[in-house]
């Protein structure tokens, strides 16, 4: 069960999506200590994701089938949200000087912990790992989630330590390029879910 786990923990890992995107970001803006932080924000929100499908199995799964339309809208709306706040945060700051200060360490932790638990990738995907889930007994069920934590805080640092420090050598208008793209990319995916 401890393999089923990486293996699932790394399939939902590795999905590229608005958290990768503003996992990559945050690290080439500021630096790879708090990319790290914003890493293990995720991996930490794969993990307790993970425990409930451990948990709950099949019955979470099922649980979350039948509010796919109302998860998909609130995660647009939270995505859209993120987006527009740092568009408008880059139209205020067109230096960059506020990205450069970037935050703490522990805000970045709490910011992609909060936004990794409402991303509806990573609820759609435990839910179907819930629902293929056969767990024997606690120790199973340890190992399973122990593995999926193991496989999502892996993946969390080596991606963020590279972007960080790749950041080094991105010049600021690059710097701001990287910041607007991104953040429209987010954009665009709160549409695609709000309107599919």
């Amino acid at each position: 069960m401890f393999y089923a786990g990486l293996i699932a923990g790394l399939a939902i890992a590795m999905q590229v999506g608005a958290v990768s995107l503003l996992l990559i970001e945050a690290s080439v803006v500021g630096g790879p200590r708090k990319g790290v932080a914003a890493g293990m924000g995720v991996a930490t929100a794969d993990l307790a994701y993970a425990a409930v499908a451990g948990v709950a199995g099949g019955a979470a799964g099922a649980a979350l089938a039948g509010h796919e339309t109302e998860i998909k809208l609130f995660a647009a709306a939270v995505l859209a949200a993120i987006a527009l706040h740092g568009l408008l945060g880059l139209w205020r700051d067109p230096e960059l000087r506020e990205l450069d200060a970037g935050g703490t360490v522990r805000s970045h932790y709490t910011r992609f912990l909060a936004i990794t638990a409402v991303n509806p990738l990573t609820i759609a995907s435990f839910a179907a790992v819930a629902t293929a889930l056969s767990v024997d007994g606690a120790s199973d069920m340890l190992a399973f989630v122990l593995g999926v934590g193991l496989a999502s805080a892996g993946w969390h640092l080596v991606l963020p330590l590279a972007a960080g420090h790749a950041g080094r050598w991105v010049t600021p208008a690059i710097r701001r390029s990287l910041a607007i793209g991104g953040r429209l990319l987010v954009l665009a995916i709160a549409v695609h879910l709000a309107i599919t």
